[in-house]
């Protein structure tokens, strides 16, 4: 999603209008974000000493923890200590109101937030649908004809219809739900009151080098991520793609309209139908999570293909359950099922640390850059010369 959230002087100048929500939106959605940061700024503290002051909760949390640096877990065992820590959980009163009202605000981001961008229709449809204004010099590639993959079907992180089930889902993020409630922090792995947009400035600076000259985001959605390479790396080619029509189109107009170019293509992101070889460095930003264990899998396989050799990979998704204390692990493996995040738990569990190396990657590593394990950061680089190569020379 783009936010229309520290912008800067320049680029609000160019992107944000004159106008906004009604003064009833604006403090419906203003409550929403003070409930969120309410609900993990003081309920989910007193909620984890309540869990921590539990003997058979403390047990659990020291073996958690004893095993947090080993990044091939034994996933059974992880998975029985999550399940006895959220039986746990679920008994404490404190945790059980903190998980109402973060469930509670997560719906209401629609159900509030909807209707607040109906009452300006009229101006905020030529936003989004009218002429673009800026040229930047991006390209927009749509398929119609693409086949989504199966787990596509999903209502995500409880948006009705999924990324595409409302027109103006690019308004209601950029001046609704980004601007009043995500830029809290708070919810999922976010912590309380970091900036959302700085931590993907962050990530992108775990690059090692100082240039490259294209770029490739699988999962780019509305071009946020893009914005942050551009960034740090102003020269750089950036690419991007994506299965949703309307991210797509909406992080286009973003990009035009701020200033930088992107060329975006929806694509099956297993199948980005790029050249072998083609770039110098990949990014994800909260993308895994998003896709089954087995998706992932052929992912890496095919971002490993499109990489030159000795080109780098940077990933920021939510921790895995190994790396964080028991207490973060219930409330991550929470989401999996009350905030449309079906794989969550899958992901999480095992990591992604093994199937990097399946793929062939090297120099895989993972570690936190901010507080509460996230950003959580993994990056790794395709050899410089592959065994196929090794072999012919």
């Amino acid at each position: 999603m783009t936010f229309l959230t520290n912008l800067g002087e320049k680029a609000a100048a160019r992107v944000a209008p004159a106008f906004g929500l009604s003064q009833h939106g604006r403090a419906a959605m203003e409550f929403l974000g003070s409930m969120q940061k309410f609900s993990s700024g003081y309920l989910r503290p007193r909620a984890k000493a309540d869990f921590m002051a539990v003997p058979k909760a403390a047990e659990l949390n020291a073996e958690h923890v004893a095993g947090a640096d080993n990044s091939s877990p034994d996933v059974a065992a992880l998975r029985e200590r999550v399940k006895q820590g959220r039986a746990i959980a679920d008994t404490l009163p404190l945790f059980r109101l903190e998980r109402f009202c973060q469930r509670w605000v997560a719906e209401e981001n629609f159900n509030t937030g909807i209707p607040a961008i109906e009452e300006r229709r009229e101006q905020f449809y030529p936003l989004f649908y009218g002429p673009i204004k800026g040229q930047a010099g991006g390209t927009l590639e749509l398929r119609p004809d693409i086949e989504a993959p199966k787990y596509w079907d999903v209502e995500w992180h409880l948006e009705p219809g999924g990324w595409d089930g409302y027109d103006l889902y690019g308004a209601l993020f950029a001046f609704a739900v980004g601007p009043m409630v995500f830029s809290k922090g708070g919810y999922a792995a976010v912590g309380v009151g970091d900036d959302i947009t700085q931590q993907r400035v962050a990530t992108i600076r775990q690059f090692r080098k100082d240039h490259y000259a294209r770029i490739y985001e699988p999962g780019c959605g509305g071009t946020t991520t893009a914005r942050a390479v551009h960034t740090v790396f102003p020269d750089a080619e950036i690419h991007g793609s994506d299965l949703s029509p309307g991210l797509l189109r909406n992080g286009h107009r973003m990009a035009e309209t701020m200033g930088f170019a992107a060329h975006l293509k929806q694509r099956d992101i297993v199948d980005t139908q790029e050249p072998d070889e083609s770039f110098d460095a990949v990014i994800t930003y909260a993308l895994h999570h998003e896709l089954p264990p087995k998706a992932n899998a052929q992912l890496f396989a095919e971002l490993f293909r499109i990489m030159k050799p000795g080109a780098e990979i940077v990933i920021s998704d939510p921790p895995p359950l190994r790396a964080v204390d028991l207490f973060h692990a219930v409330v991550l493996d929470w989401d999996t099922l009350n905030r449309g995040e079906p794989f969550f738990s899958a992901v999480l569990e095992a990591g992604i640390d093994d199937q990097l190396r399946e793929a062939g990657f090297e120099g895989v590593e993972s570690y936190a850059i901010g507080r509460d394990w996230y950003p959580w950061v993994t990056r790794a680089v395709k050899p410089a010369a592959t065994p196929a190569q090794e072999i012919a020379a």
